[in-house]
């Protein structure tokens, strides 16, 4: 999913060149055990069993047939796999007989866009099997790294699973900083009304937040559940770093309640000083306009096209008429200022 993003992402700063992600070909797949890490293509038989052994598989499936014919040693149910190639699936953790599927998904900026990836995981008993429609750069990394995968998975497979959720989750609330940053310069801008000001962009960050914030929120719950329920292929050892991971959550969580509550003020305010803008706009020229109103009746007076009218025979009746209407303007001005109206 894309969501479009425009104004604020020119006000964000530029992230440093990360290294390059590892080039892969769509039909490889990848099974990591504790010796090795094989590359292999298309199986005939599916996935190979390890028995007791712990491993990882990430598969790059082309289509659920695809899928399916991997995954068919594990005996996974056919609404599992029809959810993973579902675009609206939702984020949920579902357990089933000998399996628990979770379905997770990560906040990225591509573009001008802010884009949603699902993160699906497969857990049985000493195997986590991850499935990614298109390229996810933090399991390629994760994959370039072989030392590290070995390092993880002699703790249990669960520990691949709650470093790839730790670095996206992390990448989450990178973004929101991001957007925080974007925030404390656009509203410098607003509070001084500067004519640049942008406050569709501020909607913008505000729209930005509570996306990513719906979608914390209901990761924050699949950490409930499984700290709850405990999911029995999980060894107790890991409880504690999934509840760093949950932690973070909720730090991202309040991160964003704070930055929609200064972006709410600064509206407010925003609003506040444009009324007040207006307020003396229309106060001065409605004074202008009481000013000139007398000035004009005088001149519509002695404009009109009667031989006699007083003045009108007077050498220095247009001076006389000059200075009157001199007078009584200076006259309002000062009776304006006694009256605190200037």
């Amino acid at each position: 999913m894309r969501y479009k993003v425009l104004s604020w992402l020119r006000l964000a700063p530029k992230q440093a060149s990360s290294t390059e992600v590892v080039q892969h070909d769509w039909h490889e797949h990848h099974i990591v055990t504790l010796k090795s890490h094989e590359r292999f293509r298309e199986k005939e038989h599916g996935i190979p069993l390890f028995a007791n052994k712990p491993v990882w598989v990430h598969l790059y499936p082309r289509n659920e047939r695809d899928l399916i014919k991997l995954l068919h040693r594990y005996d996974i149910h056919p609404l599992t796999v029809e959810d993973i190639f579902n675009s609206s699936n939702r984020i949920k953790r579902e357990k089933f007989a000998h399996y628990t599927y979770l379905c997770f998904r990560g906040v990225h900026l591509s573009g001008s866009y802010i884009t949603t990836k699902d993160f699906n995981f497969i857990i049985t008993k000493k195997t986590l099997i991850t499935i990614s429609e298109s390229e996810r750069s933090t399991i390629d990394r994760l994959l370039a790294d072989e030392s590290l995968c070995r390092e993880l998975l002699r703790k249990g497979p669960e520990f691949i699973l709650h470093r790839i959720l730790d670095i996206e989750t992390d990448h989450t609330l990178h973004i929101v900083h991001d957007i925080d940053l974007a925030f404390e310069k656009a509203e410098s801008a607003l509070l001084t009304h500067n004519a640049a000001a942008d406050i569709a962009m501020v909607f913008e960050l505000k729209s930005s937040l509570a996306l990513i914030k719906k979608l914390i929120l209901t990761h924050k719950e699949i950490f409930d559940e499984m700290h709850q329920h405990d999911i029995r292929h999980f060894s107790k050892d890991s409880a504690a770093f999934f509840r760093d991971v949950r932690d973070h959550a909720i730090k991202i969580i309040d991160t964003i309640d704070g930055i929609v509550q200064a972006i709410s003020s600064a509206i407010e305010a925003y609003n506040t000083i444009s009324t007040r803008r207006t307020n003396d706009i229309i106060r001065i020229l409605t004074i202008m306009t009481a000013i000139m109103l007398p000035l004009t009746l005088v001149t519509g007076y002695f404009g009109m096209n009667f031989k006699h009218l007083p003045l009108t025979e007077d050498h220095y009746g247009y001076l006389k008429t000059i200075v009157g209407m001199g007078i009584l303007a200076v006259v309002m001005v000062i009776f304006f200022l006694r009256k605190k109206w200037l």
